[in-house]
Order: structure tokens, then C-alpha cells, then sequence
């Protein structure tokens, strides 16, 4: 993503003034936009937030090159004006980021994050079908020339060279299977799963969160068990948190491994314990590098894949 941390401005504003570089766009007005944002940014802001923050400059830049206008849309049942084209683009971007395998599973992971939502401009994610209406409404040709004048902004910026190969999959796909039935008969690779919480440590996560306190009734699960559940539930991509508690119930080898060995606790059990937590993006952040470690080190794992790939034997 196109942002601060990445890009020396400074260093492409002055070679333009001197002429060494000529971009076909105004790179100018969008860096300084950037900019802008990033004084602005709030400190609560996860990674996420900050890219979702500071990507809108570059999404309104494409938009433009497009010579794209944005239409007039009625409020809707309940009198709340239309989502912005930029904001809906901004939310594929998540979908991508988080290899999301559903614009349900984007609405409910959007929805767990106000800050992302901050950064939207939102009080609440858009329902998949607005997604899903939003990406068959504008077709592929809209995506295509979107991704034409993106590679171009780019290949201005130096981060793709000329000759690299670049996709892009804007091509609608019909379902017409049963979406919980399809996804009922999930079935996971045990030795993977096994293997991946027997490698990764929970311990750093774990100490984040400030230890209950001996008064008052002893809690059944410990934060650990909490903390490893919703790795799995995110890792192994199901729909939503009772899809796998279900999951657990049906197979207590897996609810093993995942460290309910005594029984599983419900989603409402579950939702109380990630009350008393802090948020689970600011805990779970010191994970992120051996989490990543351990799917790079792993020869069976395909970068090109979903994360949750890696966990299902089909």
C-alpha cells in the first residue's frame, strides 16, 4: 500500500521540480493529502486503520483519472445517505488484506473493529449484500480501468517496473449452493493444527492482558484458551464464532489440540471473556511475526492461498 512509511515524498517531490521524473498525474495534491491525514491519524489507530486512513488520498486520485462521478444515491430505508465509492473500495482493500473469504465474514470483521470503522468514515460496516450489489453494478470494466490507472500509479511511484506481472480478478462467480451447508462439512488437517499451536507461543499475547483477580467466582477457561480459540476461528476462516464452536463440539480432537479439553464454552461465554480483554487486534499484534515465521518456514504452504487453506484436508 501506497503510504508514508514506504514512499520517500520528499525525494519524488524534488526530482518532478527538477524535471528528472514526469508523472502523468497529480501526484503532488494526493502526497500532500497524505500528509494531512497522517498529522491527523489518531494514536489508537491500529496498522490497519492507518492504511485504511491514509489509502483514501490514492483511491481518490485513481477515481479521478477515471474521470469517475460519483452518483447521486437516495437515502436509504432507514434516511442514512449511500456509502461512498471510495469508502466500498477501501473495504475490498480489507477484504484483500485479511484474505476474507466472503463479504459476510468482511461485514463481521469490520464490525468487531470501530477504529477501522473511524477510519471509514462509518458507524457500521455496509451488509455483504451492498458489497456484492456495489461489485455487479459496476461490472468488470469499471474494475478493469481501475486497475489500469492504479498499475500506472504504481509503476510512477518505482514500486512495479515494466514488464512485471500483475492480476487482477474482478470476474463475478454465481453460487447457487446452500451457503451454511457448504460450509458445515468443513473438515481440518489435525496434524497441521496440531502442529501450529504446539510451534507457536502464546505466552507474549497472553501477558498483555492483566491477570483476573482471586475474588469472586474462579473462571472456567484461562485467556490463553480464549486468545488460541480465536486464532483458530480466524486461521481455519469460518463464518462466524458459533460455525466454530460447532466445529469444537463435532470434533473434540480438534477441541483438544485448541486447549478445551473440559468442555467448550458457548459464544455468549466466549463474547464475555473478549469483554474483560483488552482489543483483541492490540493484543494479538505481538503475534503477527511468529505467526507469519512459522507459515513461512512451512514447505505445504502456498503465499498464493488463504491462510485457512493451510489448515483444511479436502
Amino acid at each position: 500500500m501506497i503510504y508514508q512509511e514506504f514512499l520517500p515524498y520528499d525525494s519524488l517531490l524534488q526530482k518532478m521540480e527538477e524535471n528528472e521524473i514526469k508523472l502523468p498525474f497529480p501526484l503532488e495534491y494526493t502526497i500532500e493529502n497524505i500528509e494531512k491525514i497522517k498529522k491527523k491519524i489518531p494514536k489508537s489507530y491500529d496498522n490497519i486503520a492507518r492504511i485504511l486512513a491514509l489509502s483514501r488520498p490514492v483511491v481518490e486520485l485513481v477515481l479521478f483519472l477515471m474521470d469517475y462521478h460519483e452518483p447521486e444515491r437516495p437515502p436509504n430505508s432507514r434516511g442514512r445517505p449511500g456509502i461512498p465509492t471510495i469508502t466500498i473500495i477501501l473495504i475490498h482493500l480489507l477484504s484483500q488484506t485479511f484474505i476474507s473469504d466472503s463479504y459476510r465474514q468482511t461485514e463481521r470483521i469490520l464490525n468487531a473493529h470501530p477504529n477501522w470503522l473511524k477510519a471509514l468514515n462509518l458507524k457500521k460496516a455496509p451488509n455483504h449484500t451492498t458489497m456484492s450489489k456495489f461489485r455487479k453494478r459496476m461490472g468488470i470494466e469499471f474494475f478493469d480501468a481501475y486497475f489500469h490507472q492504479l498499475t500506472e500509479l504504481l509503476y510512477g511511484f518505482g514500486l512495479i517496473k515494466e514488464g512485471d506481472d500483475v492480476i487482477i480478478d474482478s470476474a463475478p462467480i454465481e453460487a447457487s449452493q446452500n451457503f451454511a451447508r457448504s460450509n458445515s462439512g468443513m473438515k481440518i488437517n489435525e496434524e497441521r493444527l496440531k502442529f501450529f499451536f504446539y510451534t507457536v507461543d502464546f505466552t507474549p499475547a497472553v501477558e498483555l492482558i492483566t491477570p483476573p483477580s482471586n475474588r469472586g467466582r474462579k473462571r472456567t477457561y484461562s485467556n490463553e484458551q480464549i486468545l488460541k480459540f480465536i486464532a483458530f476461528e480466524k486461521l481455519c476462516g469460518f463464518l462466524s464464532r458459533s460455525q466454530a464452536l460447532n466445529h469444537l463440539k463435532k470434533h473434540p480432537v480438534v477441541a483438544t489440540i485448541v486447549g478445551f479439553s473440559d468442555g467448550i464454552p458457548s459464544a455468549s461465554t466466549v463474547h464475555n471473556y473478549l469483554k474483560r480483554m483488552p482489543p483483541i487486534p492490540w493484543v494479538m499484534r505481538v503475534m503477527l511475526d511468529p505467526i507469519t515465521e512459522f507459515f513461512e518456514s512451512q514447505p505445504n504452504y502456498d503465499d498464493h492461498d488463504p491462510l485457512s487453506f493451510f489448515f483444511r484436508s479436502f
